[in-house]
């Protein structure tokens, strides 16, 4: 989501675009070309001292930004404002976009997902309302978003689909005997957030029945690491589990950026996945997906890409992912049926990047 956002900023309005200190690794903000903005913290300091004149011109030879340069916020958390995530510093982060709005600073909530709102409804508001633009990726997020603001910012909310759909990826030359082989990626949420000890191992076992069908089909599988060490844990037990019950070593990639993940993925001839952003870079590209869903999120990717059959539950019997295997090697129109939906989505990120054009411009 940085990569696509900062892509877009330089592009769209050739500005810079800027993430906080805390946000990201260095060698993140390095790949995607961001600049470091001042902690809040010392924002009054730092504007404070920029009237000295020697400290001014002393100021300019580092790479920082000061907010008082700040032109816009995009705020692209993915789906953070919710019920789901009711354990997370939401009010921190909706009292900042509120802060922004206060400075006269445009702020857009890039597509995303949102809601429900019962337990998160406070801080959730304070941020929407801090927004110009409301951009939720599907209907149910959209409802519960117009249900919350009730009538204070109905003009407000515009459904648009996921806006990394149009970023284009780039082939690892590294791993170039992964070309044309089948990646599986898990999800920690979907482990984490399983009842119990038995669904989780439930979890485990499906990726590991995935892995030793796509085998015997002579597709060469491997786990692909798509977010964090997190997955590549899951992936582990994976790994062990193939092993002892198969005798098949899987390979496990992991390190690499959102580019050379999008293009790494494209060159797949079908996907399995548990993480939204792998699902919406394999379907961009017409790769056919096996989509994990755990929330409504997935279910409306896959229609948004006209796919709704290829969902399957996670925590399910494994044989309907296998069987959706199956369909999708056995369906010889359903990648020109993916690349031709996948287009009138490109359209309707395009229609929502005039709109913020426009709403800046006004």
């Amino acid at each position: 989501m940085l990569l696509a956002a900062a892509e877009r900023v330089r592009q769209e309005f050739g500005a810079v675009p800027v993430v906080e200190f805390h946000n990201g690794s260095d060698v993140k903000k390095r790949i995607a070309g961001v600049y470091p903005l001042v902690p809040q913290r010392v924002y009054g300091l730092t504007d404070r001292l920029q009237k000295i004149p020697g400290l001014r011109r002393l100021w300019k030879r580092f790479p920082w930004v000061l907010p008082s340069e700040v032109v816009a916020v995009f705020d692209g958390s993915g789906f953070r404002y919710g019920d789901q995530w009711v354990h997370q510093s939401l009010d921190y982060t909706a009292s900042k976009l509120e802060r922004w709005a206060a400075r006269g600073v445009p702020v857009y909530m890039l597509p995303q997902a949102f809601g429900p709102f019962e337990l998160t409804a406070a801080p959730s508001r304070k941020a929407l309302n801090a927004s110009n633009l409301i951009f939720p990726r599907d209907p149910e997020s959209e409802s519960y978003v117009r249900a919350i603001l009730a009538d204070e910012g109905a003009d407000r909310v515009r459904r648009y689909p996921d806006f990394t759909a149009v970023l284009d990826g780039r082939f690892p030359a590294r791993h170039e005997r992964l070309r044309g082989r089948v990646p599986i990626v898990p999800n920690v949420n979907i482990y984490s957030r399983a009842d119990d000890a038995e669904a989780k191992a439930r979890y485990v076992a499906n990726l590991s029945a995935i892995a030793i069908d796509l085998h015997g089909r002579g597709l060469a599988p491997y786990g692909l690491a798509h977010e964090g060490r997190n997955d590549v844990e899951i992936l582990q037990l994976v790994v062990d589990s193939v092993r002892r019950t198969a005798g098949i070593d899987l390979d496990v990639v992991s390190g690499l950026d959102g580019v050379e993940l999008k293009g790494l993925i494209g060159s797949a001839p079908l996907l399995v996945s548990g993480r939204y952003h792998a699902v919406v870079s394999a379907l961009s590209q017409g790769v056919p997906t096996v989509i994990h869903g755990w929330s409504h999120k997935y279910e409306h990717v896959a229609r948004d890409f006209g796919v709704p059959e290829l969902l399957a539950d996670p925590l399910g019997d494994a044989g309907q992912s296998v069987d959706l295997i199956s369909y999708i090697l056995e369906s010889a129109d359903l990648g020109e049926r993916i690349v031709a939906a996948g287009s009138e989505v490109k359209r309707s990120i395009e229609a929502m990047w005039s709109a913020v054009r426009e709403d800046l411009r006004s």
